[in-house]
């Protein structure tokens, strides 16, 4: 449903989703919106795609699924922020590419976490798969991973971009390396690795030192953590220097994180 028309020229549209590991796809909407100040314009009503009798609380408040569309016109960006639908999502994957097709979306552009088992101390990597092969080039000049292997179930972002393919809208869907660890909580590195490629790839206008002191803040806890606890911290360096774990390692490293964050 379209509630109001923005002014808009062949936009690039960006999706995140609920739930995602790292909750790196809203938590990049919202970093986003806090500096930039999107302005809502559409929905996807959310009967018949997502579970009603269920509600998430969080801070205090009942947050019911939704699916809504905003507008950044200064820089012909369209933003989705989603929960993930658990039923009819042929359905609600094509009123999302009929709302690109009536704003004639140039590319679409999907975000998500990779759960990953690297050191929260790592670098975090932006993998992409893309659904037109010119896009490989168009990307190119980014510091970009393009050798993403996946063998499991069809993710919502890959069922789009499939789709997408065979209505001719060009797709990209962007993962991030998220710790294991950390793919219950907020990754505020991955946050940022793809908030940099969005800052460079459209010339947005963020400054992300105050997430550079969040993620500061988050390693101390961590760090803290592991001197509290050796065994965690015999785990982590395990991590760092690309040693394998047993399960009930890596076990016992997210329930410490877990409890400890």
């Amino acid at each position: 449903m379209i509630k109001k028309t923005p002014v808009l020229s062949a936009p690039f549209l960006i999706a995140g989703w609920q739930p995602d590991a790292g909750e790196v796809g809203w938590n990049v909407f919202e970093y986003l919106n806090n500096h930039l100040q999107f302005e809502e314009f559409a929905e996807i009503e959310p009967l018949g795609f997502f579970p009603l009798n269920e509600v998430q609380i969080a801070n205090d408040l009942v947050q019911f699924p939704e699916a809504k569309f905003y507008a950044y016109e200064e820089k012909d960006l369209i933003f989705f922020k989603s929960y993930q639908p658990n039923s009819k999502i042929y359905k609600f994957l094509n009123l999302f590419l009929d709302l690109a097709e009536n704003f004639k979306v140039k590319e679409i552009y999907t975000i998500g976490g990779l759960i990953s088992t690297i050191a929260h101390t790592k670098e975090r990597k932006i993998y992409t798969v893309v659904n037109t092969p010119y896009l490989k080039e168009e990307i190119g000049n980014y510091p970009l991973q393009t050798n993403l292997s996946h063998e499991g179930p069809t993710s919502t972002s890959g069922f789009l971009l499939w789709i997408a393919m065979q209505r001719y809208i060009p797709g990209i869907s962007f993962w991030v390396d998220v710790p294991f660890y950390l793919s219950g909580r907020v990754d505020l590195k991955a946050t940022k690795a793809i908030l940099e490629f969005l800052k460079a790839r459209f010339k947005l206008s963020i400054d992300l030192k105050m997430l550079d002191q969040e993620i500061e803040k988050q390693e101390e806890k961590i760090a803290l953590l592991s001197t509290q606890n050796p065994d965690i911290g015999e785990y982590i360096a395990k991590l760092e220097n690309n040693i394998n774990l047993a399960q009930e390692e890596m076990d016992k490293i997210i329930n410490a994180v877990e409890n400890y964050l």
